[in-house]
């Protein structure tokens, strides 16, 4: 529309004037005049105009490459989103599988401290045990020695007693003859035996009684 312009204003300025343009002063120096403005002024529009589709290719270049970057980033972002929510699911699972495992370690650990307990319980009991036991055999062997020394204290008694006895009793059986040879008593065949059968008899008995035990007496 302005190259129109100018081409329409450089034809009337070629034209040739009126007849009495010789009167009147000539208007073409002011024509020229304005037409070289017109001509700086299109020159600066054209100047702007591709300075500002310069900027406008940049601005959309820059446009572009932000868009770009933008859904650059968008993707990114739903790649750690993805990423983070799997994280988020594996740490679920391993959050849980940890909790399981420390539960049955406590409950184990609750087991094992009640057994060490009761372990305990049982040890001190048997020790207890043990020792009664120990304290028991122990009064026990000193019961046994005491009962040894006396057995053998009787023995020792027992066998004096029973020396003691047969020499009294054979004394008597000769005290007892010689007392019936002394008497002349006819019958001193009959008076031997039966001495003989008395002391016989006390040696039975002192024989059962040698070492305190007493055997039961025969059936009538």
């Amino acid at each position: 529309m302005i190259m129109k312009f100018l081409k329409l204003l450089l034809v009337l300025c070629l034209l040739p004037g009126p007849t009495r343009a010789a009167e009147a002063p000539d208007p073409t120096p002011k024509l020229r005049e304005q037409l070289r403005g017109v001509m700086l002024q299109l020159r600066t529009a054209q100047t702007e105009s591709a300075n500002a589709q310069v900027a406008q290719a940049a601005a959309e270049q820059r446009n572009t490459e932000l868009v770009a970057k933008v859904t650059d980033l968008g993707k990114r972002n739903a790649t750690l989103v993805s990423q983070a929510a799997t994280d988020k699911t594996a740490a679920d699972k391993a959050l849980a599988a940890l909790t399981t495992k420390l539960a049955e370690s406590e409950r184990r650990t609750v087991q094992c401290t009640a057994a060490l307990e009761k372990w305990q319980a049982g040890y001190a009991q048997a020790a207890a045990l043990a020792r009664s036991k120990e304290d028991e055999r122990a009064k026990l062997a000193a019961e046994a020695l005491v009962l040894k020394r006396t057995i053998a204290d009787r023995e020792t008694k027992n066998i004096a007693l029973f020396n003691t006895a047969n020499e009294i009793l054979d004394r008597f059986e000769n005290y007892a003859l010689g007392k019936a040879l002394a008497a002349r008593e006819p019958f001193i065949g009959t008076t031997r035996v039966k001495i003989e059968t008395l002391v016989q008899g006390y040696r039975d008995k002192i024989l059962d009684q040698r070492l305190g035990v007493r055997k039961p007496a025969p059936k009538p």
